[in-house]
């Protein structure tokens, strides 16, 4: 089975470049952010189209040629998520990703999708370890949590049931709102799985069952060593590493 993929590719290009109107459009290594994301989802062999969120539909470049759709939406996160969800049929899963991972491979894809679908859950997201991180990508500067097993930090993907999407919009935007702080965003999922978080208690099983409590739907966390899933750019420090990562890859 194939999937749909959603690229969200809005965002504040401000915080990247002054002159960048969209954070998605943000030049990296000689070419707009969101392309070099693009170009990862048509290495994978598992994704059937790729939906494109962006603010506009003005002024964007040749690239939007290797978008299947563009879909217009300048609200809140969820609310284009599900502005990219409701451009595909619900009758198989949805990738949903931010536009800002320019380090991304086809097979890192390929590797989370496969394992996402065996494991048959509503919904999947991937963990991958801090070693791995820094040894694939020394300098990288990422959000980590402890749980009984080691330190993590989550990929900038899930995959998804259609379906699930539009009751958990509210869960799904408080949860990204907290993104950028850990115990924060377990604080989410209630005291007592934030109380287990801080004392390092968590296993991914109980990060499965609470979101299967909280979604109305089953869950699985994925541990993958594929890092570039978790490579974003959210500031400028950000662009001098990825630029000398890819000059070095090509």
């Amino acid at each position: 089975m194939k999937v749909d993929a959603v690229i969200l590719a809005g965002g504040e290009g401000e915080v990247i470049d002054p002159s960048c109107r969209f954070k998605g459009l943000a030049p990296i290594h000689g070419r707009p952010l969101v392309e070099w994301v693009l170009d990862a989802f048509h290495d994978a062999t598992m994704i059937n189209e790729i939906a494109v969120v962006m603010p506009t539909a003005e002024g964007l470049g040749d690239w939007v040629d290797k978008a299947a759709k563009l879909v217009v939406s300048d609200r809140s996160f969820m609310d284009n998520v599900l502005a990219g969800v409701a451009s595909f049929r619900a009758d198989r899963p949805v990738l949903i990703t931010t536009g800002d991972l320019p380090m991304l491979t086809g097979a890192a894809i390929d590797e989370f999708v496969t394992a996402s679908l065996e494991k048959g859950a509503d919904i999947t997201y991937p963990l991958i370890p801090k070693s791995e991180m820094e040894r694939q990508f020394p300098g990288s500067v990422r959000t980590y949590f402890r749980l009984k097993s080691g330190e993590f930090t989550g990929g900038n993907m899930m995959l998804m049931n259609p379906l699930l999407v539009p009751a958990n919009r509210d869960l799904g935007q408080r949860l990204f709102d907290n993104r950028k702080n850990a115990l924060s965003t377990v604080r989410v999922a209630g005291l007592r799985f934030a109380v287990k978080f801080a004392l390092g208690q968590l296993e991914p099983a109980d990060i499965e069952r609470r979101l299967e409590e909280l979604l109305g739907g089953t869950g699985a966390a994925i541990i993958l060593n594929q890092a570039s899933l978790a490579v974003d750019v959210d500031k400028p420090a950000d662009v001098v590493l990825v630029e000398r990562m890819l000059a070095s890859r090509a």
